[in-house]
């Protein structure tokens, strides 16, 4: 496989504005097969941006979003998971009315997915067990280290060659990070790429192979992460002289 092949997603010179305000300015990131990659910013970097942007979500007016060297720029989102990608939204945002069940069967509502749902809630269940112990009860009733398991369990569901996912650990216990962390290490070992989006810039190091900084909107440094000083990418993290 040579290095073009093993590219699954490349941003390139990706720009979004909301109106007058340029959130996103000429960004680019790459996550190769069987990566784990990380998006490091502050809160307003422009990271959650530049991730609707890539799902479709917010449409770009610059740059370009291909996957497997595919242009999907501006696809619809149903379209962009159903070529293997998908986002594990801030928040988790599951569906409390539901049962954990039902919310891990909408994650495989496209018929790629529908054809792996058994196999898919197997491995579901064994990375995540206290799901399958829930299985029947109300999403409203999971603590909040279970509802973010749902939210990437119901991701795992529709069968992505790439889970991105979003401030996963944002208001959670370390204990519960951890076990999340491990279970991510766990899912990209069977094959399935990962971007995670995080503020936490020791965690993302620590637990990534390469990483990217985004500052106001722009990414300012990227490389290896054994090869990132923690300090740089902090003074970067916090705009510090010449990324202000």
């Amino acid at each position: 496989m040579n290095e073009q092949d093993a590219v699954l997603l490349e941003v390139s010179g990706l720009t979004v504005r909301y109106g007058d305000l340029q959130a996103v300015s000429d960004a680019g990131l790459r996550v190769c097969r069987g990566a784990v990659v990380s998006l490091i910013g502050a809160n307003g970097a422009g990271k959650s941006t530049l991730l609707n942007a890539i799902m479709g979500v917010n449409k770009p007016a610059g740059g370009s979003v291909r996957w497997k060297g595919e242009d999907i720029t501006g696809l619809p989102t149903n379209k962009i998971v159903a070529k293997g990608i998908s986002l594990t939204p801030e928040g988790s945002r599951i569906f409390e009315d539901m049962t954990v069940l039902e919310n891990l069967l909408l994650g495989a509502y496209l018929p790629r997915a529908k054809k792996k749902r058994a196999e898919s809630l197997e491995k579901v269940f064994d990375t995540f067990p206290v799901l399958k112990e829930k299985t029947n009860q109300l999403a409203t009733f999971l603590s909040g280290g279970q509802r973010q398991m749902l939210a990437i369990a119901r991701a795992i569901m529709s069968a992505p060659e790439l889970i991105i996912c979003d401030e996963i650990s944002l208001g959670l216990a370390p204990v519960v990070i951890r076990d999340i962390y491990a279970s991510l290490h766990r899912i990209n070992q069977e094959g399935v790429s990962i971007l995670l989006v995080e503020q936490e810039v020791k965690r993302c190091l620590k637990n990534t192979e390469y990483a990217y900084v985004m500052v106001k909107g722009r990414v300012v440094m990227e490389g290896r992460c054994l090869d990132l000083p923690e300090d740089e990418v902090c003074d970067a993290y916090f705009g510090i002289n010449r990324y202000a």
